[in-house]
């Protein structure tokens, strides 16, 4: 007798079959884990660089303008005084965005939604604090995600 029976046709099919299985499956989990860190890893860029930007320059200024700031309530809206010169931080649709006296410049790239921006304010005899909060959103279906980012800085030009 040679060649193969009918069994052990079925039997090689069938662990050629799981074997397959067990390989797109791996594939699609490595796909997704990738999309997922994709998502995540653009959120936390946006994220980190507009809070940077935002808490950099809070530092350098000497003041606020409490009649063009909205303080507490989202969108928020903040400008600040530095150098005799005015930086004023909002919201364009979902884009957070910052003008420094000429055009304005996107903090956050557009394929990042800013779902809430608020700021605070405090103020003492000696010192001025602002405290910045805000919520990214990216991706779409099961890969999208939500980030919260918060922050504070002193105007070290205000004493």
């Amino acid at each position: 007798m040679r060649g193969y029976t009918l069994l052990e046709i079925v039997v090689y099919v069938s662990i050629l079959a799981v074997i397959a299985v067990l390989v797109v499956g791996s594939i699609l989990s490595i796909y997704q884990a990738f999309a997922k860190t994709k998502v995540e890893r653009r959120l936390a860029l946006n994220g980190d660089v507009a809070m940077e930007t935002i808490i950099r320059d809070v530092r350098a200024a000497e003041s606020f303008d409490a009649g063009v700031s909205v303080f507490g309530t989202s969108p928020g809206v903040l400008q600040i005084n530095i150098s005799g010169s005015t930086e004023k931080f909002s919201l364009s649709g979902a884009v957070l965005q910052v003008q420094k006296g000429g055009p304005t410049e996107n903090l956050t790239s557009s394929d990042v939604s800013v779902t809430n921006l608020i700021f605070y304010a405090t103020s003492t005899d000696n010192s001025k604090m602002i405290k910045v909060e805000f919520t990214l959103e990216a991706g779409s279906g099961k890969f999208q995600k939500t980030k919260n980012f918060y922050g504070s800085a002193v105007m070290r030009g205000a004493y």
